[in-house]
């Protein structure tokens, strides 16, 4: 059909056409219009062609268009029946029954005993107030039908039945061949649409399923099964507010709670869990034993938790118990879905050996799950446990959950030729790109050009960092592939994700970061905020603070701190260090929690004038180096402050024996990690571990 620059076809006519309609049949129908008018553009006298546009026009009430198509073709095929009749349909669907009836009728001497041609005829003579015609026309159908009939039920049931084996060893290609073998012989016979829709829904082809389905009598498509698989056809293409509506019709139609165990599912596929939650327990309610409800409920309960940051003891509990009784009703794949649901939530919890087992078991009965496996990198980070843990953690590319990009060539290691033009591939967030920058200068070293991706906040910094290397600002869209610019593609000979160079320094050289910091900020000499800070610093040490991530949540209280548990950490450091300044690192909208500790403790925290911190990192980062230190959670913030070297004190949730008196030691310059047991209720005394260690290290001695 189409040509290259060498004159080679790259796919025939014919070729364009199957393509074409098996895209229609699949329900692409944009995709299957735009082979069908790239076909014309070549050849645009075919009839076929024509015919199906117009059957598309049609569809989407472009009745003038459609009737254009029909009319060209019949230039040059104006004997063909199945035109004809085409057009006598678009005619009766325009109301022009009149002018439908005349192409009826000689259809009609030219084939009398074709039911489609009897079909339409009955319409119209109806229509056209011919009821006598209209009776006789339908006397004459059912007639022929049951003549047809009378010599093909054995046939088709004998052959429905061999299909039906065939499907039940596997054989599935040639069981469709049957099917539709069956509908040569009967169109549109039902339980052979039926059969070859079941087959489209295995086969994740929905659109094949929904046209199957759609071409069912009234009578067939009122059917109770035939409604079940159209839902499941509309939900699997994303149609799921009219999946959710024939739900709802045929359970009020039929009571058949089916259609409630259906309209869970579509909820499910829609990622509605609100709703399958509620319905998913209403449903238990009538019946408590079947394992696929409480399989649903436990699923959307999980999701649910996780899409709210509900990380409270009640709600994790009560998640927690949903899932253990869940178990008792399912089995095989249901059952190892859940159990890696609770190894996680044995991680929010704070269950960390218990979390190790249960994903490891799994993992060991399924070692080809990498989200699995990436689960369990997250444990292992809990435990430091720095081999494993950089092992899993690579399998969140293959799962496609640190980062959405699909290249072909070799990811680099320190094997590769120094003559490689590598790319470094920005991932996750803003944070855990400041924290794996610190091994950019392992690939400079040893590479003949380095590429940065990054987030396009990072850009000035990072030009400054490593001037030798292209930075390569790059915006992501969750779930959509990383788009890299096309001179950067054509250049590069391998990439690798820049949340991978921490486990290739830890393997060569026995340290996570190559450079302990590697940020070195640069504004000018007025920026507004650097006055305000020396005026600080004129009266005692001065602090960062920074206390959760842009979400002000409280249910976060996992991870991050309320306004409340701060008051009381500045509290206990003003008693240790009454000269104790503290200036505001956290980002986003918190002029109330500001106003809040203000109003608890007396102190202010200062707002540095002209600073963006969501934004302007290298402005940021200028600031904290002034810093005597940072006491933060472990956000972006924390990472910028490892990456300037000013002194760093992170608290993070642990596990549920973590000792929150005593820090670890982190990577970085004068980093340390205060852990705590993720469910711990009183902070206060890890607040004030915190602030005794801080004024120990950083506050003059009297």
């Amino acid at each position: 059909m189409t040509q290259d620059n060498d004159g080679h076809t790259n796919m025939t006519l014919d070729d364009a056409f199957q393509l074409g309609i098996r895209l229609y049949q699949e329900g692409k129908k944009p995709d299957a219009r735009q082979v069908f008018e790239q076909i014309l553009s070549h050849a645009p006298d075919t009839v076929q062609v024509r015919q199906v546009l117009a059957v598309l026009d049609a569809e989407a009430g472009q009745y003038v268009q459609a009737m254009a198509h029909l009319d060209h073709a019949l230039e040059h095929a104006p004997d063909d029946l199945s035109l004809l009749f085409d057009k006598a349909q678009l005619l009766t669907q325009q109301g022009h029954n009149h002018a439908a009836m005349e192409i009826v009728e000689a259809l009609f001497a030219a084939a009398p005993t074709n039911q489609d041609i009897l079909n339409l005829r009955e319409q119209l003579t109806a229509k056209l107030g011919l009821q006598g015609e209209s009776r006789r026309t339908h006397a004459l159908r059912d007639e022929l039908h049951q003549l047809k009939n009378q010599g093909l039920a054995d046939e088709i049931n004998k052959t429905l039945s061999v299909a039906a084996d065939l499907v039940a060893d596997g054989h599935s290609d040639q069981a469709e061949q049957l099917y539709q073998t069956i509908l040569t012989l009967e169109p549109d016979y039902p339980p052979a649409l039926m059969a070859l829709a079941q087959q489209a829904l295995d086969q994740k082809a929905f659109g094949k399923a929904q046209q199957l389905l759609l071409r069912g009598s009234d009578k067939a498509q009122a059917h109770p099964i035939w409604q079940l698989l159209l839902i499941r056809a509309e939900a699997g293409l994303g149609e799921y507010a009219s999946a959710r509506q024939r739900c709802l019709t045929t359970y009020k139609q039929t009571q058949d709670t089916a259609f409630m165990r259906q309209l869970l599912v579509v909820y499910l596929n829609e990622a509605n869990w609100l709703e399958a939650s509620k319905l998913a327990k209403q449903c238990l309610r009538d019946e408590p034993e079947r394992g696929e409800l409480h399989y649903a409920y436990a699923r959307a309960t999980f999701e649910l938790l996780k899409q709210h940051h509900q990380f409270t003891q009640d709600k994790l509990t009560d998640c927690y118990q949903i899932h253990e009784k869940a178990l008792n009703h399912v089995k095989d794949k249901q059952a190892n879905t859940l159990q890696a649901q609770l190894g996680e939530l044995d991680w929010y919890m704070g269950n960390i050996d218990q979390a190790q087992q249960r994903l490891e078991t799994l993992l060991a009965s399924q070692p080809d799950d990498h989200a699995l496996r990436f689960n369990l990198a997250f444990v292992y980070r809990t435990q430091m446990a720095w081999e494993k843990f950089y092992q899993a953690n690579e399998a969140g590319i293959e799962c496609g959950r640190r980062l959405k990009y699909h290249g072909n060539l070799p990811r680099w290691d320190l094997s590769r030729p120094e003559t490689d033009a590598v790319l470094i591939m920005p991932e996750q967030g803003v944070g855990d790109e400041l924290a794996y920058l610190h091994n950019v200068a392992m690939v400079v070293e040893r590479a003949r050009q380095v590429y940065v991706g990054c987030d396009p906040r990072l850009e000035p910094v990072l030009r400054q960092a490593f001037p030798s290397t292209e930075i390569v600002p790059i915006s992501r869209t969750d779930g959509k592939d990383i788009f890299v610019p096309e001179h950067v593609l054509a250049d590069i000979d391998s990439w690798i994700a820049g949340g991978s160079l921490a486990g290739l320094c830890y393997h060569h050289f026995g340290r996570h970061l190559y450079q302990q910091t590697y940020i070195v900020p640069d504004v000018a000499a007025d920026a507004p905020w650097i006055a305000p800070l020396a005026e600080l610093h004129q009266q005692g040490p001065v602090f960062g603070v920074c206390w959760r991530s842009g979400l002000a949540a409280a249910t976060r209280n996992i991870h991050y701190l309320v306004a409340d548990e701060l008051a009381g950490w500045i509290k206990t450091m003003r008693q240790l260090c009454p000269d104790a300044q503290f200036v505001n690192l956290q980002y986003g909208e918190c002029d109330k929690e500001l106003s809040k500790i203000k109003k608890k403790t007396g102190v202010e925290i200062v707002t540095l004038p002209g600073l963006d911190l969501k934004n302007d990192f290298m402005g940021t980062a200028h600031a904290i180096k002034q810093l005597s230190g940072v006491f933060t959670a472990g956000t972006a913030v924390h990472r910028l402050t490892v990456a300037v070297g000013t002194p760093c004190y992170v608290f993070f949730a642990g596990h549920q024996n973590s000792d929150m008196q005593t820090p670890d030691a982190m990577p970085g310059y004068a980093e340390y990690a205060f852990s705590y047991p993720p469910m711990l209720k009183d902070k206060q005394p890890l607040l004030d571990a915190m602030a005794r260690r801080i004024v120990s290290d950083l506050c003059p001695k009297g």
